[in-house]
């Protein structure tokens, strides 16, 4: 992570981030519990760009475009059939090659979860794809701290040529961010932000035990973030905010999830596909209004955070739904 301008970066570096520029197809960023990866290539001069250019005239518009941006560096493309007839391409440079046989292998492994999860999952196209970190940066603009994205469809995971692999944070990464591309075909790409990185974030797997601390400091002195600035993404968000969201949309679908269950999160989902008013799906799956859900869970949190400067006081997160 490049950007080392305070302490509030340090806090972001352990909550997962993640954002979109729009709610169904732009930023899906995170940041992992350590650093997963920083940024890397992109530097285009005429001669490569001829050289480029001629290359792909002979490729599809999709590794043409890829050609590109990558330079001239050779690129692998491997498919990945799914079940359900979900169909990706994992896209790397080659010198990643073992890694990308890694990510292939956590790619069917989150499938087969999800689709116990949520059920048949409907069909989709998207790809996944290895890239050196400034290549990452300059393609996306995405923010400093973003260390993955779900991008315009596709997952984008920024690699350091020069650095060691950490290959347990690159399967939290793949799984975190294809449980983003799930959701947004289970939903017709129409989930909210909060509850979409508050699942992701879940699916992935265990809490980071400083995620609670971090929220509790924030809430000493600010309010909750309201769920109408966590729609469509956290990338606009300001940066002292950034960790109390993530925070915040976890232990709210905990909640959700331990009240509910994943039939009802499901039947949520299905009602966004099918075109439903958001807060209409919300109070039909969930039997609770969604502005009375937020007063609840704001309520609540406020509470609990000025119970006791203790800094790893429990928080019972059933408490959070009514």
């Amino acid at each position: 992570m490049k950007d080392q301008r305070g302490s509030n970066n340090d806090l972001i570096k352990l909550i997962k981030p993640r954002g979109s520029l729009e709610p169904t197809s732009a930023l899906r960023p995170i940041a992992l519990q350590t650093m997963r990866g920083v940024a890397v290539v992109v530097g285009v001069h005429a001669l490569s760009l001829c050289i480029r250019f001629a290359i792909a005239d002979s490729l599809t518009p999709e590794r043409a475009r890829l050609a590109a941006t990558e330079g001239s560096e050779a690129l692998r493309f491997t498919p990945v059939n799914l079940t359900d007839g979900s169909r990706l391409t994992l896209i790397s440079p080659r010198h990643w090659s073992d890694l990308a046989d890694e990510v292939t292998q956590e790619l069917t492994k989150t499938h087969r979860e999800l689709t116990g999860m949520f059920g048949s999952i409907p069909p989709f196209r998207s790809s996944i794809r290895l890239m050196d970190e400034q290549s990452f940066y300059e393609l996306t603009g995405a923010p400093g701290w973003t260390n993955a994205m779900f991008f315009r469809g596709e997952i984008i995971i920024p690699l350091a040529k020069h650095q060691p692999i950490d290959l347990d944070n690159i399967h939290r990464s793949v799984k975190h961010e294809y449980t983003h591309a799930v959701l947004s075909a289970l939903s017709r790409g129409r989930i909210p932000g909060w509850i979409d990185e508050g699942l992701a974030q879940w699916i992935e797997g265990d809490e980071n035990p400083a995620l609670r601390t971090t929220l509790k400091n924030y809430l000493q002195k600010n309010e909750p973030v309201p769920l109408h600035l966590l729609q469509g993404g956290f990338t606009k968000l300001e940066s002292r905010m950034v960790p109390a969201a993530y925070a915040q949309s976890l232990l709210a679908m905990q909640a959700v999830v331990q009240t509910y269950g994943l039939t009802k999160i499901t039947a949520y989902l299905q009602l966004l596909r099918e075109d439903f008013d958001r807060g209409l799906a919300f109070e039909t799956a969930f039997d609770m209004n969604q502005d009375e859900f937020e007063r609840h869970l704001r309520s609540t949190l406020k509470t609990w955070a000025k119970t006791t400067a203790a800094k790893n006081s429990a928080l019972d997160v059933s408490t959070l739904v009514r």
